[in-house]
């Protein structure tokens, strides 16, 4: 009986945020914190799908002939070929499984999208299974909750049809890229027009340098970083943060224009300073504390940028301000307003430094998560 664990990483912009909107760089490394799903067949007399996702608390039991009568009434309709009218299906399909919240609808039907694509594509045989799907990462929080489930999903449902082929394998630089193919078409589901960088660093892991219409460059590291995740606990809308700078750049465009420009300059200056401390590591301690100097100065000037464009808050700003009481340095990372900072330490950071700046953050009513930065991608867990 076919059993097995794969888990896909979030992620965390360092650098560029709304810049990227307008066409300027922007960095994102792979979080330590990971989506798990794991799966087992079940015996063919119970004939039951079993979904377990705790985090939205989702526990159902899907008869699987629900799902070969919808291959059977489909088998016409590509998903490849037209992802509209294959997901308006979908959507039908989970209305009749029913659900009480939007969160369990979108994961149902993720969930129902990837197995009937994979099953297309990859020739599943659909037979009783269960599928537990767990995270530690927060979702709605700009740390790539819905990348990571997807890409975690569609590296299940691949793998699955591969021991099915009796074909055994960790997955190679081709099945990643149809994971992440698979991924981003889901994502369509949960964000509309994705760029395409959240399902890259969530399959791939490490750092990855992104231009919106024009390239995204994998930074393998040497080094991996720790920083402390804060939680503001402020929520925000997204589309109005980015609607809120593209009024001031309709106002001030010269002015908006200038500060975008230093943005992308500031994230080439860090793309080179992480390739100086990957060949410091390990050889060159004072290279590599440089370095890490480095990243923390670029860290301020584009959190002075960011909060120029009206786009921190005072929780954010506070996390800043007691990040540097510390020598160090944090700034927001997704569209802000709220949301999270993160904190990056230098590799001889105390425990004890870690501890007290913690304790202050969460004295103030954040939450705060050490974890690190620039992980291995999606992974099969035997």
């Amino acid at each position: 009986m076919i059993q097995f664990k794969v888990s896909a990483p979030g992620k965390v912009i360092l650098y560029g945020e709304h810049a990227v909107v307008y066409g300027r760089t922007a960095i994102a490394a792979s979080l330590g914190l990971r989506t798990v799903a794991d799966f087992i067949e079940l015996p063919e007399e119970e004939q039951v799908i079993k979904i377990c996702f705790p985090k939205v608390n989702l526990f159902i039991n899907i008869p699987v002939q629900q799902v070969h009568s919808f291959i059977i009434n489909n088998r016409n309709l590509k998903a490849a070929e037209n992802h509209d009218e294959f997901y308006e299906k979908i959507k039908e399909l989970v209305v009749i499984i029913g659900y009480f919240n939007v969160r369990q609808k979108l994961s149902l039907e993720v969930l129902f999208y990837l197995l009937l694509y994979i099953a297309q594509n990859d020739q599943i045989n659909v037979k009783p299974f269960q599928i537990q799907l767990t995270t530690e990462i927060s979702i709605g929080s700009g740390l790539g909750s819905s990348a990571s489930f997807a890409v975690c999903i569609a590296a299940c449902f691949l793998h699955w049809s591969h021991l099915q082929k009796n074909i055994f394998k960790a997955f190679d630089n081709s099945d990643l890229e149809t994971i992440s193919k698979y991924a981003l078409s889901s994502e369509r589901i949960m964000h509309g027009h994705p760029s395409g960088i959240d399902n890259s660093i969530c399959t791939y892991g490490s750092v990855i340098e992104y231009k919106k219409d024009s390239y995204m460059k994998s930074i393998n590291i040497t080094q991996v970083m720790k920083v402390l995740l804060v939680d503001t606990r402020v929520s925000r809308s997204t589309k109005a943060l980015i609607e809120k700078l593209s009024e001031l750049k309709h106002k001030y465009p010269v002015i908006i224009d200038l500060i975008l420009d230093s943005m992308d300059n500031i994230a080439i200056a860090a793309i080179k300073v992480i390739q100086k401390i990957n060949n410091a590591s390990g050889v060159d301690n004072e290279t590599l504390y440089d370095g890490y100097k480095q990243l923390m100065t670029l860290i301020n000037m584009n959190q002075g940028l960011l909060a120029t464009c009206q786009v921190s808050h005072p929780s954010l700003d506070r996390i800043c301000a007691e990040a540097q009481n510390y020598a160090l340095a944090a700034k927001l990372t997704g569209a802000g307003g709220g949301g999270y900072a993160y904190i990056l330490l230098l590799p001889d950071t105390q425990p004890e430094t870690i501890t007290s700046i913690s304790r202050k953050l969460i004295a103030d009513g954040f939450s705060v998560t050490l974890t690190t930065l620039g992980g291995a991608g999606v992974q099969i867990h035997k």
